[in-house]
């Protein structure tokens, strides 16, 4: 039988245990559950929502590579002649197929895309690895009388050592568990090298040779400590994993995937454990931490969003600190693209979209003017153009970071360099000349946004940090219709008193801002319709940003993926 073979050339697998990358979910706490219970499940309750993933990956990977296995062997004993197992070898034949084929159905099922219950992921391990121990069964007991009847005895540790170290290797497991599914496995050559001295003569002859005395015995112990490095490898690597997992959490939340990072903090894709709620998280780094007018910055920008509860405003779900002395706080996660990515991809917007977009984020900022907070960096990055239930653009405002409340004590040490806040581009007069911003600063920005919706470029295009500032206290932007003409006049009309370098000379609140653009020739055109249209036409087909697939309902990224995605470049709030 030509499966003989793995025992001859297989290299030993006492080492591979090292390279093991078990993906089981560790448990972020020490498991209560008994022994007996994880030797049903394998793992811990916190590992639950993830098993049937890992397992059902592991499986079809330890499937896929036992079925190229038996069908190269199966290959090569058709073209090569080899010695015989004696009286087993039309049997090791028959299980020889039924491993083979028992492998190939599972990695078959297991390759479709079709959720898989873990009561059937357990049922195919028992299988795969059942078929495969019933094979190596005849197999030991072929070569064993075999080889006694030319006088010797063959060693036959080699195929269980596979079996194990593949087990361990690729099957997500305690280590409870994997004991006891392994020890079978480290035993069956022992016991099938001593029933063959009890029911072969010729086996036990050679046996009770001075030379073959030990063999027994040798075998056991090559088997035991084949058992105990498996498991204890098994061990280490879910501990290692296990401290990884506790890394990678936040309170109730589990960091999926890194989305953006600056010089104060990161925002990560993450999921309630519970509620598996995508969302973001944006936290304080450690070494940024220490100092006080990082944390008051961010304690603010929490306050502060947190008392708002238009829809057009993003939520924050949750606040805390890490162990480690980390600060987060949880926000909605919003599939789509803000207003910057779109006109920077695909052209100054459609006059009825831009209109529609603008109103709801003058309906956004009137709660925050109405309860005394200043925006002060409205610009197209922190405008979002996202899918809420079931709805295409709808607006959400972003980035509280410079908010200025008129309830809020002034800290100096916020603005250590200086009274000049804001984004360049999109920054007031006052605010440019570092004096007192009020709702009209926020006015002044908001014309700039739509300007560049409506144009493809910002107001003032210097290249120079501080010549742009001037310019938007000194110099007037050139009319929009200059750029594009198709802007209505009244639009344009909007703008240029939204931009208007006195703010007595501009819309004096929020509200009547958007009852200007709700009075234009372009208010309304833009509808749910053409809304839908445009992101299945744009969106998702043409695979640009995770996010764009999100919009189409696919699954949340797995920790590994590597796509660039659109919201690391604009759910980053002002502290990254």
């Amino acid at each position: 039988m030509t499966l003989r073979d793995i025992m001859e050339s297989a290299p030993n697998q006492a080492t591979i245990i090292q390279n093991r990358d078990d993906s089981t979910r560790p448990s972020t706490a020490k498991s209560a559950w008994k022994w007996a219970v994880e030797l049903v499940e394998g793992s811990g309750p916190d590992f639950s929502n993830e098993v049937n993933t890992v397992l059902g990956q592991r499986l079809k990977m330890a499937s896929i590579i036992l079925f190229v296995s038996y069908v190269a062997f199966y290959i090569k004993g058709l073209l090569v002649v080899s010695d015989r197992l004696g009286t087993v070898e039309d049997l090791a034949s028959w299980a020889h197929l039924l491993a083979m084929a028992t492998s190939g159905i599972v990695a078959w099922r297991l390759c479709a895309k079709c959720s898989h219950f873990i009561g059937h992921l357990r049922a195919a391990e028992a299988a795969v690895f059942g078929t495969s121990a019933l094979l190596f069964l005849v197999i030991t007991y072929g070569v064993i009388d075999s080889s006694a009847s030319k006088g010797f005895l063959y060693p036959v540790e080699t195929p269980w050592l596979i079996l194990i170290f593949t087990y361990a290797l690729l099957i997500p497991n305690s280590w409870q568990r994997a004991l006891s599914v392994m020890a079978p496995m480290a035993l069956a050559p022992v016991v099938v090298m001593w029933l063959a001295t009890l029911f072969s003569p010729t086996v036990m002859e050679v046996v009770a040779l001075p030379q073959y005395r030990a063999v027994l015995l040798q075998t056991a112990m090559g088997m035991t400590l084949a058992l105990v490095v498996a498991t204890w490898g098994v061990r280490t690597i879910r501990s290692l994993r296990s401290a990884a997992f506790e890394a990678k959490q936040m309170g109730n939340y589990r960091l999926k995937k890194l989305l953006g990072r600056g010089g104060m903090g990161e925002v990560h894709l993450a999921e309630h454990m519970l509620l598996k709620r995508p969302c973001a998280i944006k936290l304080i780094r450690p070494e940024m931490a220490g100092k006080a007018e990082t944390l008051k910055r961010f304690e603010r920008e929490v306050q502060a969003t947190a008392q708002l509860t238009h829809w057009n405003t993003i939520e924050i779900y949750d606040y805390g600190m890490a162990e480690d002395g980390t600060f987060y706080y949880v926000m909605e996660y919003l599939p789509g693209m803000n207003l910057d990515q779109i006109v920077e991809q695909f052209g100054p917007m459609n006059m009825g979209r831009a209109v529609h977009l603008l109103k709801q984020t003058c309906d956004a900022l009137s709660e925050a003017h109405g309860k005394g907070l200043v925006h002060r960096d409205i610009k197209p990055a922190n405008i979002f153009s996202a899918k809420r239930g079931g709805t295409y653009d709808v607006a959400k405002l972003l980035d509280f970071g410079l908010v200025r409340s008129n309830e809020m004590e002034p800290d100096s040490k916020l603005t250590q360099e200086g009274k000049i806040t804001g984004s360049p581009l999109y920054m007031s007069p006052e605010q440019a000349s570092g004096d007192e911003a009020d709702a009209r600063s926020d006015i002044y920005a908001l014309g700039c946004v739509a300007y560049y919706l409506m144009t493809g470029e910002p107001p003032f295009q210097e290249t120079k940090p501080m010549k742009l500032i001037l310019a938007h206290v000194q110099n007037r932007p050139a009319d929009p219709r200059s750029i594009r003409p198709d802007i209505s006049e009244e639009m344009q009309a909007i703008i240029m008193k939204c931009l208007e370098k006195d703010p007595a000379n501009r819309f004096q609140t929020i509200d009547e801002l958007r009852a200007a653009l709700a009075a234009t020739v372009d208010n309304g055109t833009w509808t749910r319709v053409d809304a839908t249209q445009w992101w299945e036409c744009n969106g998702c087909p043409k695979k640009q940003h995770l996010d764009d697939c999100i919009l189409r309902g696919d699954e949340l990224p797995s920790e590994q993926s590597s796509e660039t995605d659109a919201y690391a470049e604009t759910q980053v709030l002002a502290g990254v």
